[in-house]
């Protein structure tokens, strides 16, 4: 085996290691900020569910609209274009896929995460 070979092996397994790792979501809280200057891009935020300030609700009682709270405990009003399930309303964290729309962000997608 040469010695290029003895090199670049290790060091690919180590950089498809250390990618997996870092750009894998985790349970981290993210920032509203982020998201501001971004306009109307759908993007991937993990944001805490604020139950004490309650859910908002269409006419058949599901769930479309919450209050969440990002990493520097910012809150926002999260609008669903689709009713949520109603285990959201024991989620500590979900994650959103959507954009801010004023000081609201709206998500195409929902799901939690812990």
């Amino acid at each position: 085996m040469s010695n290029l070979t003895k090199v670049a092996v290790p060091t690919i397994i180590l950089l498809a290691i250390y990618m997996i790792y870092h750009l894998t979501p985790g349970e981290g809280l993210g920032s509203f900020e982020k998201y501001k200057s971004s306009g109307e891009i759908n993007q991937a935020i993990n944001v805490a569910v604020v139950t004490s300030r309650g859910f908002g609700r269409d006419q058949n009682n599901k769930i479309v609209s919450f209050v969440a709270r990002d990493k520097d405990g910012v809150e926002s009003r999260v609008s669903l274009n689709n009713p949520a399930p109603e285990a959201i309303s024991a989620a500590q964290v979900v994650e959103l896929f959507g954009h801010m729309h004023g000081p609201d962000f709206v998500a195409a997608r929902v799901t939690i995460v812990k």
